[in-house]
């Protein structure tokens, strides 16, 4: 046999046991099948893929109808607390602020003032503290209605948690409206004015840090009138403070304007001018600052201040061994016609002869925004 035939008998073989199989093959034709033009592996290859089909077709039926609907199921909001303690009720209410089930609190809550049914104190500060951070003031709305309906006496004592939604409005980015709420809580409950202080302070740190120039704007309209109408002038050195020691110049710019627009501000400043001094060396290493309350100090002439603070600084370029440093306050003093006294002045010619460089170990600045106490 040559080789062309070899090569016919292997490639009949494997047709052969194909058409073998097709004769003993048990199928039900389809109607194409007696088509003269349709071929017969043709029609039981289309047998076959609608056999799967059926049996894909059910296998998906099966699928919707049992397991996915049980996880649907499981996952709906709707839970019965008719019959759940408060203990009971405040876990569920904790599980779900993990899960962050936003929507499912919201039902919870609801089904709370239908039903009459306490969450725990520290429950709901949990929640109110955890949508007014996150911005959402219509949670913080749903709240107050349930603390409206089912506990009015906590509500009336905490003035409505109308600070609560004032953050959410802020933190949502509506600093007009949530300082408008905060302000008419403020008017309203005179007791809980030492407690909006704090939550002013908090606003302003957030706002100076987010850099957020609009809001600012605002915040100077709104310290200003609490300053003006109540004599309340926490919050507003506190905007002047952190807008004073920040490393950006539209804030030092502004903490500048907000001095030009008060007299008190410009008393305060005065008169805490060594505790803003100290505070700044020794918490940030905010030298710039410093110089910068040096400035705003003889602009208002101030001498009286402005030599303690200068004393203060050179005390610290002392301590830090930065001759250069001081020996341009000596300058200044020289040109000012201010002394320093004399031990400063000793210890500045001390190290002046034995001609000491700063030490490698001076802390490096740091600005960072801290919270600072004044008592007023």
């Amino acid at each position: 046999m040559n080789v062309l035939g070899l090569r016919l008998t292997l490639t009949r073989k494997p047709c052969n046991r194909f058409l073998n199989i097709l004769k003993n093959a048990k199928f039900t034709p389809n109607i194409a099948y007696y088509y003269a033009t349709i071929d017969p592996i043709d029609a039981f290859t289309n047998d076959l893929i609608q056999r799967s089909k059926i049996v894909n077709r059910n296998n998906v039926f099966d699928l919707n109808s049992t397991s996915t609907r049980g996880f649907a199921e499981a996952e709906s909001p709707y839970q019965d607390i008719s019959k759940m303690t408060t203990e009971e009720l405040d876990k569920v209410v904790l599980q779900l602020l993990s899960k962050n089930k936003d929507k499912h609190i919201e039902y919870l809550v609801l089904d709370c003032i239908n039903n009459r049914k306490f969450i725990g104190g520290p429950t709901l500060k949990k929640l109110y503290r955890h949508y007014s951070l996150a911005g959402k003031p219509d949670i913080v709305m749903i709240l107050q209605k349930y603390c409206s309906k089912v506990d009015p006496y906590i509500n009336k004592r905490n003035g409505g948690f109308q600070h609560y939604l004032a953050k959410a409005q802020c933190f949502k980015g509506n600093s007009e409206k949530g300082l408008a709420i905060l302000m008419d809580a403020y008017k309203n409950n005179e007791y809980l004015r030492t407690f909006y202080r704090s939550i002013f302070k908090e606003l302003i740190h957030d706002s100076v840090l987010n850099r957020s120039e609009a809001s600012l704007v605002i915040f100077k309209r709104y310290v200003l009138e609490v300053s003006k109408i109540w004599d309340d002038h926490y919050p507003l050195v506190c905007f002047w403070h952190i807008c004073w020691s920040s490393t950006w110049f539209s804030d030092q710019m502004l903490s500048n304007d907000l001095l030009e627009c008060s007299e008190m501000l410009q008393k305060i400043v005065q008169d805490k001018a060594t505790a803003f001094t100290i505070s700044i060396l020794k918490q940030e290493y905010n030298e710039d600052a410093v110089m910068r309350l040096l400035q705003t100090l003889l602009k208002y002439k101030m001498m009286s201040e402005y030599v303690k603070v200068l004393q203060i600084l050179f005390n610290y370029k002392l301590r830090n061994r930065d001759l250069r440093g001081c020996t341009e306050i000596i300058r200044n003093c020289d040109a000012l016609g201010v002394k320093l006294p004399a031990d400063q002045q000793g210890r500045y010619i001390k190290m002046l002869i034995e001609g000491k460089q700063p030490d490698p170990r001076q802390p490096t600045k740091k600005h960072t925004s801290n919270y600072f106490k004044l008592k007023f």
